[in-house]
């Protein structure tokens, strides 16, 4: 069966792309053009990394509870689904390219706002946090790749 675009994976992200798309989210988030104008125009695959980016932040938040956690309410069910559709909806726009930049940088922006972040939080904090978590998933991924690659053997007889 063919991929629609929601449906398609986002591009997979390193530590550069990660750097490259909080620093850009960072500038939206600060009002700077100039500065959001000079990563876009460095980076044409900017729409393609913030999708990847938003993929992160809304699963971390709107994920189910865990097994150690209260059990899952309704409320629960409703914002992991709505994440979901976010993220299907990001998808989607990204096949728009660096034009559709912006408007999804401002839309990660308003989630984390509106979502995630407390009265009291600062969003440059909240977007420290999730960099920070980002390329902690990055190392992850990576450890875990190389340890697939060698695998260890048994060795008992």
């Amino acid at each position: 069966m063919p991929q629609t675009p929601a449906d398609a994976p986002f591009t997979p992200l390193t530590k550069d792309t990660v750097a490259s798309a909080f620093s850009y989210l960072r500038a939206v988030q600060a009002g700077d053009a100039q500065a959001a104008a000079k990563l876009v125009t460095a980076e044409p695959q900017m729409s393609a990394f913030l999708a990847g980016i938003a993929e992160g932040i809304v699963v971390a938040g709107t994920a189910l509870p865990g097994p150690d956690d209260d059990a899952p309410t309704w409320d629960s069910f409703t914002l992991e689904t709505l994440g979901n559709v976010f993220l299907s909806a990001l998808r989607i726009w990204q096949q728009a390219g660096p034009d559709a930049a912006q408007g999804i940088a401002q839309t990660i922006i308003d989630f984390v706002t509106a979502i995630l972040c407390e009265e009291h939080d600062d969003i440059a904090d909240a977007l420290n946090t999730y960099e920070s978590c980002a390329r902690g998933q990055l190392l992850l991924d990576a450890r875990a790749a190389s340890t697939a690659a060698y695998p260890v053997g048994n060795t008992a007889a």
